[in-house]
């Protein structure tokens, strides 16, 4: 094998002590973020509506920089957050082709001011761990097949290593220090900013403290095995879980195993762990909630004020805000609510603050299913046009179909309702959905030919500039049980 010439360390954390400990090791070059970059020098890395930055920043942001505190020298490197989000966060929901057009195409934009001053553009793209893979379909072979087949083509972009780029580059930026951070908004708030992480830090430096003691006494195999369970603690992805930013569905877990691993310290040295290493470092623990249909629902759509008892009954939706493995998402969808009537189904969409200033786009993706069937018996897609805070134009089409069934424009049925105001509200008729609630009484759709459509499927997603920024529900779909309104009622949840 051969020994690693650089690293980028875990959590893209860095410091000037870190350098000065990678140093000693031989290690030639370090990779964090753009953030712990603009900090330093006092800048914010702002891109305009295309994502180029000005040209002074992007001199600063495209380049090696050499650090030299006079003692420690390292060559570092500052990725791209917004092309590094978009693989990240992005492409995941896109054509894996037209993604990958779209990240060389921003790719060559963020360089072409360097290019305009004669000089190469060094642009690091780093993701923080494998987990961005797993959204992808085929876990982003295509997508990256497509990417890699772009850069071949490209006589004007590269591929290379760092080690490469820092052999063959000339005009490094210079550094002497730096303010420490990693690649989460230059600092180090997931780890230490919650009374959670503060306490689960505080048991560990108990246990460190305990260590440092009793250690010299015990015997060789004793102090091994208790300092494997110290390094194992002292790991950060203990704290990534506790305090209000991440979940998973193993958040206990990750605590119970987190207070073992100390437990085990004291054990090893013969002593008895303390006695809140038996209880939770973790409080409540918030989550995604789901409330299915439990009764038909007859709102007026306005968009201007939720009416509580209007909505009493629908399903719903409401997200949870704390991130999971993937740091970075950006949440601007609070809530959706969807029922049911006689004749027409419902939607409302809750922002998670106010209607965003910038342009967007609102899809409602609806379709209709009957048991046992392979695919959906209808598909149709409500697209809402914002700006400034307005709506500006709405279409319902069906899944092939050129001409829209209704829009602003046509207002064709009367049925049909689209309002924005504090929220986002729609009404749709069933008939469009090939869909009529049946009693579990009527038998003659079990005799007919035909199966009858026997629930909806529901999606909302937000997109700027033609990107998906946010959706509810994250994963799947929200479903609508297409039963009489007593049927409902008599469901046990």
């Amino acid at each position: 094998g051969m020994r690693p010439r650089g690293v980028w360390p875990s959590e893209g954390s860095v410091s000037d002590e870190v350098l000065a400990i990678a140093h000693s090791l031989g290690v030639q070059w370090m990779a964090t973020d753009e953030g712990v970059l603009g900090r330093s020098q006092g800048i914010h890395f702002s891109r305009d509506g295309s994502g180029r930055l000005p040209p002074d920043a992007a001199a600063r942001l495209y380049t090696i920089h050499r650090y030299d505190n006079g003692q420690s020298v390292m060559n570092l490197l500052f990725r791209d957050h917004t092309l590094s989000d978009l693989i990240g966060f992005v492409y995941s929901g896109m054509p894996a082709e037209e993604a990958a057009q779209h990240l060389m195409q921003n790719i060559k934009n963020a360089a072409q001011a360097l290019l305009d001053m004669g000089r190469d553009a060094v642009i690091p793209i780093i993701l923080d761990g494998e987990n961005a893979w797993e959204y992808y379909p085929r876990s982003g072979r295509e997508f990256l097949r497509r990417f890699y087949d772009a850069l071949q083509r490209d006589p004007g972009v590269e591929a290379v290593t760092a080690s490469e780029a820092i052999e063959r580059h000339r005009d490094f930026g210079h550094l002497a220090s730096f303010v420490p951070g990693s690649w989460i908004n230059a600092n180090f708030n997931v780890w230490i900013s919650a009374s959670e992480d503060n306490r689960s830090w505080d048991y560990l430096y108990h246990a460190r403290n305990f260590f440092t003691q009793t250690a010299p006494r015990a015997s060789e195999a004793q102090r091994k095995l208790a300092f494997e369970e110290l390094l194992i603690a002292e790991g950060s992805d203990w704290n990534w879980w506790y305090g209000p930013e991440h979940h998973s569905a193993n958040d206990r877990d990750f605590d119970e195993l987190y207070r073992k691993h100390l437990s085990n310290v004291y054990q090893a040295l013969g002593a008895t762990p303390p006695d809140y290493l038996a209880q939770p470092i973790a409080g409540g623990l918030g989550r995604p909630s789901f409330a299915p249909q439990t009764a038909y629902i007859h709102p007026r759509i306005t968009g201007d004020v939720v009416r509580y008892f209007e909505w009493m009954g629908a399903a719903r939706y409401t997200a949870d805000h704390r991130a999971g493995a993937m740091h970075g998402k950006r949440f601007l969808l609070d809530a959706v609510y969807a029922g049911i009537d006689e004749n027409y189904v419902y939607g409302r969409l809750d922002f998670a603050g106010d209607v965003p200033e910038t342009e967007f786009a609102l899809v409602v993706n609806l379709e209709s299913w009957a048991a046992a069937e392979l695919r959906p018996r209808r598909a149709l897609r409500l697209d809402a046009i914002v700006q400034e805070r307005q709506l500006q134009e709405w279409k319902v089409s069906q899944a092939g179909d050129e001409l829209p069934l209704d829009s602003c424009e046509a207002r064709a049925h009367d049925g049909v309702k689209v309002a924005l105001g504090r929220n986002f509200e729609f009404r749709l008729p069933l008939s469009w959905l090939l869909a009529t609630p049946v009693s579990s009484g009527n038998n003659s759709a079990a005799a007919a030919s035909v199966p009858a459509t026997s629930k909806l499927r529901l999606r909302f997603s937000l997109w700027q500039k033609g990107l998906p920024v946010d959706a509810l529900p994250l994963e799947g779909w929200i479903e609508l049980e297409l039963l009489s309104e007593a049927d409902l009622m008599a469901m046990e949840y």
